[in-house]
């Protein structure tokens, strides 16, 4: 069920405080409506009393959408938690969900996401019937050829469907510090093709799952990892 629940709060525009009501959950089987409003970013966005300022409440919200095998969790790492403390408290959150099912009712699919523009695009790319590990290490391949348009440090890529074609993948350049798309990068879709078949054909754990091991991966998050680990190399041998 999708439910709401009343949150203090104080505008980040004038410092008003006022209660309002936040989404905790999005049941889209139920309120399939939800899931327009998420992709509008309507979602836990407040118009402050006092000065009519409009701003995003960064919180924790469950997108649930069973009929497409789809549970998202959104865990902000803020208020002074980290991201290995997100981790552990989704993991116990899971197996506390593992517990509660039927045995012979599977879990969904689920994800574990840190900021709202990667809940849309999981949500888009299980729409698109796409492999969220595999446009990871797709925009890791990019963020690494790219390194002085795309700073890992200071970029989001995220991806587009809606300007994404037949032949091309589209994928959008954000400034994480102004929320501006800067630019938009391509990707072969033929390209995704090889590169999903090919982790297809490998026996066991393939190389996707060592490289992303979870349940929280990202891309730019190895890229920035694979950074700091050279720098401190360069820095030994210097």
């Amino acid at each position: 069920m999708a439910t709401t629940r009343q949150h203090p709060i104080r505008c980040p525009l004038c410092e008003h405080e006022q209660e309002v009501a936040l989404w905790d959950v999005l049941d889209i089987d139920r309120e399939p409506e939800l899931h327009e409003r998420l992709l509008k970013g309507e979602i836990n966005r407040v118009t402050c009393a006092s000065c009519a300022g409009s701003f995003a409440v960064s919180k924790p919200l469950v997108y649930r959408h069973l009929e497409r095998e789809l549970m998202v969790f959104l865990d902000p790492v803020n208020n002074g938690r980290t991201l290995d403390e997100v981790v552990a408290d989704f993991s116990r959150t899971v197996g506390n969900l593992d517990q509660l099912m039927p045995t012979d009712v599977p879990l969904p699919e689920i994800h574990l996401v840190i900021e709202p523009g990667e809940l849309v695009e999981r949500v888009f790319l299980r729409e698109q019937q796409m492999d969220a590990r595999l446009v990871e290490h797709i925009k890791y391949l990019m963020y690494r050829r790219n390194p002085e348009k795309l700073p890992a440090g200071q970029m989001n890529l995220l991806f587009n469907p809606l300007d994404s074609t037949p032949e091309q993948l589209c994928f959008m350049a954000q400034n994480r510090a102004t929320g501006r798309i800067e630019a938009a990068l391509h990707f072969q879709r033929s390209d995704y093709d090889a590169l999903a078949e090919a982790f297809a054909a490998e026996a066991g754990p393939s190389l996707l799952e060592e490289q992303f091991p979870g349940p929280y991966f990202s891309g730019r998050l190895l890229v920035l990892q694979d950074l700091a680990e050279e720098a401190a190399e360069a820095e030994e041998e210097g």
